[in-house]
């Protein structure tokens, strides 16, 4: 008797025979079951050229249908959310959408509803869909029934140009297909990393990808008798070489969590190396001192735990959102996964039993005080190992923590030995004479606060290099326009310091790369670099770094363990 492939787990011992004429003959069938009702949509649907039906349909199926009478009819476009759209006339009920609602998510939010013939995908009550995982639903569908809002009737996928990256969403690191037509994106596809994001990602990331489409074609722009007027690169770069100059020691600079670990340290080498300014920052906020113990827990490893504590509850899960996915893989193996509040580290503690041999401990930088406290009386209750992992702000959060953009630490976590400036948020009251600002990525940009919003104005010089316009536009002497984070190559390292490249899956060649700028101020200003590509510049950090090595590997940094 035959049995189904999806529904037999291997054995030893087992035979599997898949090309036999009663398979064949079988598989015909199926497929004809399959496609009695299914529409004949295939010139109109979205999922046409990677439809998983049509492939099995092409390669197994009969060549025509055996039946004349009128197919069942559904109702089409029906919103799930405001990010998806059913059409119940291609559903085939292969449950792969509500298998993940209820084993992958833990949601249950689709169902299947009526019976036999009248069977149909929805939600409670027709009730909108809530999930914050719901673009998993479209990419995991088999055929066009569910469909994403924002890609219906954009494209078909051999006229897209396939960008391996990385999401920009948060620090989690998940792996993305960048998915563009004429130079336009047409959506952020997962790509697998079993290490980081088990092929899934969250709907803030995914659907992210209109922020970083390019509106227009700027140029810089000088302030000058009280108006920013267009001008070159090289007048630009020229007018913010001579301002730096005259602040000097007195310049401060702001890298966005979202530039590449290669801008980070041509950034960091400008301010610390040639202006000799201590003032550099990535944060917002004042935080608790970076170190490597931060990220000693890798993400793999949190299933691998006898019991996990998530100190600050769903703060922590809206800071990377596809760490609830991993964790409820992991309570479904069976380890205990613990929520609770940043101030309940005696209730965590007491909830810990001391037999356990591996316990992890997850929060938001905001709370490394109460996590270090929670660890250190963890690690005096049991016998096992206890590891931590703060989940840092933008994609290359750690990175800029890594390579010393910090007024206090220098690249590897570094003393600075009395040489520390001061952080973003004593600058209104520092007497500085200058500010840098880069932005990467409108997810993570330069927000002012209100005594920044006071402050900025006074001062002599203020350098906005960013990639979109902004309020701040208003009160910067210089505006040079610069690459996304979708425009540009590189490598970016995610909360647990695992090194990812990306790759440019759009075009901007009328603006300078981020770090030729770079270059040409700090040459201006008395260097004398001389990179050619960002694979020079990144071949120096391994150089200057060596635990960095780890991005050709695909590994994580390690500081605090060997390597």
């Amino acid at each position: 008797k035959l049995q189904p492939a999806c529904a037999v787990y291997v054995a030893d011992g087992m035979v599997v025979k898949t090309t036999t004429d009663q398979v064949n003959k079988y598989q015909k069938g199926v497929l004809e079951f399959l496609l009695i009702n299914h529409p004949l949509d295939c010139p109109i649907c979205d999922k046409g050229g990677e439809c998983p039906l049509q492939d099995q349909t092409y390669q197994y199926g009969p060549g025509a249908s055996r039946y004349q009478f009128d197919k069942a009819h559904f109702d089409k476009a029906v919103p799930l959310s405001d990010k998806i759209v059913l059409d119940r006339e291609r559903c085939i009920l292969c449950w792969r959408c509500t298998r993940f609602s209820e084993e992958i998510s833990g949601e249950r939010e689709l169902a299947l509803i009526q019976r036999g013939v009248h069977t149909i995908i929805g939600t409670f009550n027709d009730e909108p869909a809530q999930s914050n995982y719901q673009g998993n639903w479209t990419e995991i569908c088999p055929v066009g029934a569910l469909t994403s809002r924002q890609y219906r009737f954009i494209s078909r996928p051999w006229d897209l140009d396939r960008t391996p990256s990385v999401c920009p969403g948060c620090s989690m690191g998940c792996n993305i297909q960048i998915d563009a037509r004429s130079n336009k994106i047409g959506r952020f596809q997962s790509r697998e990393n079993v290490a980081v994001d088990d092929s899934w990602l969250c709907d803030y990331g995914r659907f992210s990808f209109p922020n970083f489409q390019r509106q227009s074609q700027e140029r810089p722009r000088i302030r000058r008798d009280g108006r920013l007027e267009e001008v070159t690169y090289d007048e630009a770069i020229a007018f913010t070489v001579d301002g730096l100059k005259r602040a000097g020691g007195q310049a401060a600079g702001w890298a966005s969590p979202a530039d590449t670990n290669e801008e980070l340290i041509l950034f960091r080498r400008l301010f610390r190396d040639v202006l000799r300014s201590p003032h550099l920052d990535h944060r917002s906020a004042v935080l608790v001192d970076a170190e490597p113990d931060d990220m000693t827990l890798p993400i793999a490893d949190i299933e691998r735990c006898d019991h996990v504590v998530v100190l600050g509850g769903q703060d922590v899960i809206d800071a990377a959102p596809v760490l609830h996915l991993r964790l409820f893989k992991s309570q479904r193996k069976g380890v205990n996964v613990q929520k609770i509040g940043a101030s309940e580290v005696a209730e965590a503690v007491a909830s810990v039993r001391p037999d356990c041999t591996a316990v992890g401990i997850l929060a938001t930088e905001a709370n490394k005080t109460a996590a270090v406290e929670l660890q250190t009386k963890l690690q005096r209750k049991i016998k096992g190992s206890v590891r931590r992992l703060l989940v840092t702000t933008g994609p290359n959060g750690r990175g800029a923590k890594d390579l010393g953009i910090l007024p206090h630490l220098g690249p590897g976590y570094a003393a600075l030995n009395g040489q520390a400036g001061t952080g973003r948020t004593e600058w209104p009251g520092a007497g500085l004479r200058a500010l840098y600002i880069h932005e990467s990525s409108p997810l993570h940009g330069f927000i002012a606060s209100d005594a920044e919003s006071m402050w900025l104005p006074t001062l002599p010089l203020l350098v906005f290099h960013r990639f979109k316009p902004s309020p701040l536009d208003e009160m910067a002497h210089v505006v040079l326009p610069g690459h996304a984070f979708t425009e540009k190559g590189g490598t970016v390292t995610n909360m647990e310091g695992r090194v990812q490249r990306i790759a440019r899956g759009l075009d901007a060649d009328w603006v300078l790369e981020d770090w030729r700028v770079f270059q040409e101020i700090a040459n201006g200003l008395g260097a004398s670099w001389t990179y050619d590509s960002v694979a020079d510049i990144t071949a120096d950090l391994v150089r200057s770094l060596p635990p960095y090595a780890a991005l050709n590997r695909g590994e994580r940094v390690l500081w605090s363990e060997p390597a």
